[in-house]
């Protein structure tokens, strides 16, 4: 069904359709044209995020169960397939269509009368004796659809390359969700541990908690799981093209850490463990079924941020002598940007926030234009800052990490970082992300950031709400910014969804694909582009 306009929003910025409960496109639909798609851009643009924040009670007529916090939205999976132009078709063309993946999950809350019945990011439970009668038969449905899966999606797994892969959905437990390729119908649930490896391995990749955002090299993924209790541990792995895993490190340590992203260089992955403590050693989480009341919401200023080291050649798997330790001053991190090696050193990129608040402030209520108090601050938004670890083969035990650059301006604001992915592990000059500008309750502007010169170039339209801008390259581009950004636009004003092209050397617009009215795409997280 559409989603009703309310008639009042911040700063006349509405965004609120965008936090709606949103309708599956399952047929196909063409979208209107304007401008021209450039020739090298043929293929698919997949998008995961929240598509429903609402179960209505079938037991309790006129009630419903309702997602309060913006990451628990339920899950819906977008598809845009994009076309160069043709004979038939001159300014080339896009076919859109999404699908809900968490539909099982929504029975079971209504089953239950509201109550949550998985690990959460926030949910709450009203009523906690009762959802404990529950807790072992749903924490462990075998429904493909039973969990909210839905942060980072990658149509190339089990790595960054083409050829032989599948479309799965990761988030931040160790879940994931393998989609068909057309329909995005869930078709399996499966863990890091269901990969190849033998006994020993399995056992230490049945952690709870893994990154959304893996690291990849010339097709071998990179991540970590989590393990909880009296043992912390972070297992460091990678998974290669025949779904075959290496450990390379088991790493004990004294804190239990939100973790979304980290580093890889082409001689060492980096986890960094800024501070998004869980309590009790990551006991927490069990206990209160939700990450965010798990997370120590005390934000200490001595507690120093650590830069965990690991060489990616093996030497570290029994040998924890190998690992470097560097420390700095606290922040929070959602994600990182890039990292490479220079020399001994290695230089490390970040959208970084001077705390972990942010974790609380992203409530849908806070967010949605038409319940929002004010707008979404851009002191409080995270900054491009740069990180170095320097003479890593020569640090002792707890080495200093060094501040190197950070943008000055909080109006320079980048949050959902991406960049051309020809420029993984090494020197890049521009990062693109979205950026609030402090006129609406979400952000409102794509920013293009030189990291040289921290240069700032923008795209904004009134009453407009980007998401992440994903690079494509121009194949004949001689620049690293020779090619386009991709980004899905809420038009708060005519209450509409469009897939915008723009410049990536310039930030103009080159083309948009607009939805019929009333057809949103919900302000979702992360995307993924798969070229013909």
């Amino acid at each position: 069904m559409a989603v009703e306009k309310p008639t009042t929003h911040v700063n006349n910025w509405p965004n609120a359709a965008g936090f709606g409960d949103l309708e599956d496109t399952t047929t196909p639909i063409s979208l209107d044209i304007t401008g021209k798609i450039p020739s090298y851009v043929y293929g698919s643009l997949f998008r995961a995020g929240p598509g429903s924040y609402t179960v209505p009670l079938t037991k309790k007529p006129g009630q419903s169960f309702k997602v309060y916090h913006w990451f628990d939205g339920f899950a819906q999976f977008h598809k845009f397939d994009v076309s160069p132009p043709s004979a038939e078709f001159p300014n080339g063309r896009v076919m859109y269509r999404s699908k809900s993946g968490s539909d099982a999950l929504k029975a079971e809350i209504d089953e239950h009368d509201g109550s949550p019945v998985s690990t959460s990011f926030a949910y709450r439970d009203p009523c906690k004796t009762r959802f404990a009668k529950f807790f072992t038969k749903f924490d462990r449905s075998d429904d493909v659809s039973a969990r909210n899966i839905s942060v980072t999606i990658n149509p190339k797994f089990p790595s960054s390359m083409s050829g032989d892969s599948e479309l799965v959905v990761k988030t931040d437990t160790n879940q994931l969700l393998r989609l068909n390729n057309e329909t995005l119908e869930s078709e399996e649930r499966f863990s890091w541990g269901a990969m190849k490896s033998d006994d020993i391995e399995k056992a230490l990749l049945k952690g709870p908690l893994s990154a959304a955002h893996s690291c990849f090299d010339e097709g071998i993924e990179f991540n970590y799981v989590l393990n909880f209790g009296k043992n912390v541990s972070y297992t460091i792995f990678s998974l290669d093209r025949t779904r075959t895993t290496t450990i390379h490190a088991v790493i004990p340590v004294s804190r239990a850490v939100y973790i979304h992203s980290f580093f890889l260089t082409k001689k060492y992955i980096v986890l960094c463990l800024w501070q998004a403590n869980f309590k009790y050693r990551g006991l927490a989480v069990l206990w209160n079924r939700n990450a965010l009341d798990s997370i120590d919401r005390t934000w200490n200023p001595n507690t120093n941020t650590e830069w965990i080291v690991i060489p990616r050649d093996g030497s570290a798997r029994h040998d924890n002598s190998k690992i470097k330790v560097f420390k700095s001053d606290p922040f929070f991190c959602f994600h990182t940007i890039n990292a490479y090696d220079d020399g001994d050193d290695i230089v490390l990129d970040l959208s970084q926030f001077n705390d972990h608040g942010i974790l609380w402030d992203l409530t849908v209520e806070a967010l949605r234009s038409d319940t929002a108090t004010g707008v979404l601050d851009p002191d409080r938004a995270p900054r491009y800052t740069r990180w170095r670890l320097p003479s890593v083969s020569k640090a002792t035990k707890h080495g200093a990490a060094v501040l190197e650059a950070q943008s000055a301006q909080y109006l320079d604001n980048i949050e959902l970082p991406t960049m051309n992915p020809a420029k993984s592990l090494t020197k890049q000059k521009y990062v693109y992300g979205i950026n609030t500008d402090g006129n609406s309750s979400f952000f409102n502007k794509l920013i293009k950031l030189d990291i040289d010169t921290l240069e700032t170039k923008f795209w904004s339209e009134n009453a407009c709400s980007p998401s992440e801008a994903l690079f494509v390259a121009d194949p004949n581009g001689k620049e690293e910014d020779d090619g386009v950004l991709l980004t899905v636009v809420l038009d708060g004003l005519r209450n509409r969804s469009m897939l915008v092209i723009l410049d990536a050397s310039t930030m103009n617009e080159l083309c948009r694909a607009t939805m019929p009215t009333d057809k949103i795409v919900g302000h979702g997280f992360h995307g993924s582009v798969l070229l013909k």
